[in-house]
């Protein structure tokens, strides 16, 4: 009997030491030097796989350094995650298309809600754990525009931008118009925000999203890039 116990113990010991290497593999921390997400070894964008670069769409403003300003920043007020950059230009900067593109939407006249109604959307984000596809974009996006870019950024991706809280759009740009890289598409301002709600000045900014689109998904700028890296990953991206 005490052989057999031992043998079991042997074979236990053995078949550790014999057992697959992953969990040591996924704990190894990959170098994201460079890369503009990365979800996985298959799905990711470096740098090196961009063909175009693009234009800064505050042109004097620059990506910040301030982590909160960045993606994957936490957004307890709407019980989401930050997923674009903020660059801070004042009231009523021109915002130009990064660059070329088809408008896919305009909302020129879309008007902000009170701030009780403001606040009941957020309260019904918290109630859900999560910001809602459609307040999110109805509602906090403020007035924005969004461009498809197709494939002239990277063969890898489809890519698109959006940009938001914007005070007004340049008169006559509505969706399928054609823009090119550095057009004035609107004026930086704080629509969709809380003091937009308010009818306040304050609080003006761009906050400018980059999504990147294929059969597996949709991925955003600087997802799971650790906040060390993003704001020089972000700025390989501009000219």
């Amino acid at each position: 009997m005490k052989n057999k116990y031992l043998y079991i113990l042997s074979a236990l010991f053995l078949g550790a030491c014999a057992a697959p290497s992953s969990n040591l593999e996924l704990s190894s921390e990959v170098d994201k030097t460079g890369y503009l997400f990365y979800q996985n070894s298959d799905i990711n964008l470096h740098i090196s796989e961009i063909k175009n670069k693009l234009v800064l769409p505050a042109e004097e403003y620059g990506v910040p350094s301030y982590i909160n300003l960045l993606p994957n920043a936490k957004r307890d007020y709407r019980s989401g995650y930050h997923m674009g950059v903020d660059f801070s230009s004042p009231m009523n900067y021109p915002i130009r298309a990064a660059y070329d593109g088809v408008v896919v939407r305009s909302n020129a006249y879309q008007q902000d809600v009170d701030i009780d109604t403001y606040n009941y959307f957020l309260n019904l984000s918290s109630q859900v754990g999560k910001t809602p596809d459609d307040i999110y974009n109805f509602i906090l996006l403020g007035k924005s525009v969004v461009i498809d870019h197709g494939y002239n950024i990277t063969d890898k991706f489809r890519t698109i931008t959006v940009y938001s809280h914007l005070s007004t759009i340049t008169e006559g740009l509505v969706a399928g118009d054609v823009v090119q890289s550095g057009d004035i598409i609107g004026m930086s301002g704080n629509t969709g925000t809380s003091s937009g709600a308010m009818q306040s000045d304050k609080g003006a900014h761009l906050h400018w999203e980059l999504f990147f689109d294929d059969n597996s998904g949709r991925y955003f700028l600087g997802q799971n890039i650790p906040s060390n890296l993003l704001k020089q990953n972000i700025d390989l991206l501009f000219k």
